[in-house]
Order: structure tokens, then C-alpha cells, then sequence
């Protein structure tokens, strides 16, 4: 619960469809970042130095991030507080 209303009735939080929203601005830094890393990894091939396997895999985590990244939480508080190690959030 994050408050009372003007009736002081306690707000519930629909958790799950915060989850879904949380998780959607995930997404969204991370496609930011998956267009970076395809500069990155268009270069690295360019100068076939062996740093596209490196990029490719930083790429593969990224894509993976919705499926491997944990939203469990108990409060909106804590959701709000959760975001993926090493993705930026603006």
C-alpha cells in the first residue's frame, strides 16, 4: 500500500501490472542500448580484431535482460528501485 485516498482508504497496488510497466521501461533503455552495441559491434567487424565475439555476447545479455531479470518485489517502492546492473536509466 502506498497511501490513503481522500476516503482514507488504503491504495493497493496492482503488482503484477507494475511489474509489466517496469519492465517495459527496461526494455526501452534497453533497445537504446542494443542499437549502441550494433554500432559496436558493425566496427568490430570492420577491424576484425576479434572483439565482435565481445560485443555479440554483451548483445545476447542485453536481449535476454526480460527473460533473466527478476521484478519480483513485495512493494512499488522496491519495484521502482529495481533495474538491471550495468543498464543505464536515462
Amino acid at each position: 500500500m502506498l497511501g490513503t485516498g481522500r476516503n482514507k482508504m488504503p491504495i493497493k497496488v496492482n503488482m503484477p501490472k507494475a511489474r509489466g510497466i517496469q519492465m517495459d521501461k527496461i526494455r526501452v533503455m534497453r533497445d537504446k542500448e542494443l542499437t549502441k552495441k550494433d554500432i559496436e559491434y558493425m566496427k568490430a567487424l570492420e577491424a576484425d580484431d576479434g572483439s565482435a565475439a565481445t560485443v555479440a555476447a554483451e548483445k545476447k545479455a542485453l536481449r535476454d535482460i526480460p527473460q533473466t531479470f527478476d521484478l519480483t518485489t513485495d512493494t512499488a517502492d522496491e519495484l521502482k528501485e529495481k533495474w538491471p546492473e550495468g543498464l543505464p536509466k536515462e
